[in-house]
């Protein structure tokens, strides 16, 4: 019989490999969440007369 040391040991690797796998695919879908959001937010910009507005200032004041 194997003391609880030796258990640990044993499947500590299998566990950190879980863990690692585990947190790239939680950062894989915050990513995919962050993109959708801003693409969201880059539509619902994109119609503004304001932001439309301002974009024109900026071009013409650097010519």
């Amino acid at each position: 019989m194997t003391n609880f040391r030796e258990r640990v040991n044993a499947h500590l690797p299998v566990l950190l490999q879980l863990l690692s796998t585990a947190s790239l695919v939680l950062i894989a879908l915050s990513a995919l969440c962050g993109s959708n959001s801003l693409k969201k937010m880059a539509e619902h910009h994109t119609g503004s007369p304001l932001t439309d507005q301002i974009h024109l200032d900026q071009t013409s004041h650097s010519n």
